[in-house]
């Protein structure tokens, strides 16, 4: 049976509405990763012995954690005063690095630079502002500062 703290703790990991510090926000991100190489490792392992269904099991344990990372993710963008929208813009950027533009490069040499750069600069900026950079201090248009240790207790 699950208690009213640990149920409260389980709704907090999904809930994207309050603000997450730098520090807590590195931590969990840090676990995430931690986390997925082991499902990961657990799924090749299981599937490699012959067991699919648990190989599945352990590679389904994969889109909760992504959930919460999305989660996390827009705290800690409104901490940043960002609208997490901006989420939405580097799942775009995310996608588009997936297109086969090596194909087009001896045709359209600088403009396939220019996108890739694109890219990256766009993905680097994302990297700074949402491990690197502190919240904004004080009280911002998502609520109040949180704590250092995690978003603010409700």
């Amino acid at each position: 049976m699950i208690d009213r703290f640990s149920h409260h703790r389980l709704a907090a990991a999904f809930d994207p509405r309050p603000r997450i510090g730098a520090r807590a926000f590195r931590r969990h991100m840090l676990r995430s990763l931690l986390a997925v190489a082991v499902l990961l490792c657990l799924a090749v392992w299981l599937a490699g012995q012959g067991w699919r269904g648990p190989a599945i099991a352990a590679a389904a344990g994969l889109l909760p954690l992504a959930l919460t990372v999305l989660a996390r993710t827009a705290g800690r963008l409104r901490d940043r005063d960002r609208s997490p929208w901006w989420l939405a813009a580097y799942g775009a950027v995310a996608l588009a690095g997936f297109a086969p533009i090596e194909d087009l490069t001896e045709a359209y040499p600088l403009e396939t630079l220019a996108t890739a750069l694109a890219m990256a600069g766009f993905e680097l900026w994302f990297l700074v502002e949402t491990w690197l950079r502190p919240g904004t201090p004080g009280p911002n248009r998502y609520g109040r500062q949180p704590d250092e240790d995690g978003p603010p207790s409700v």
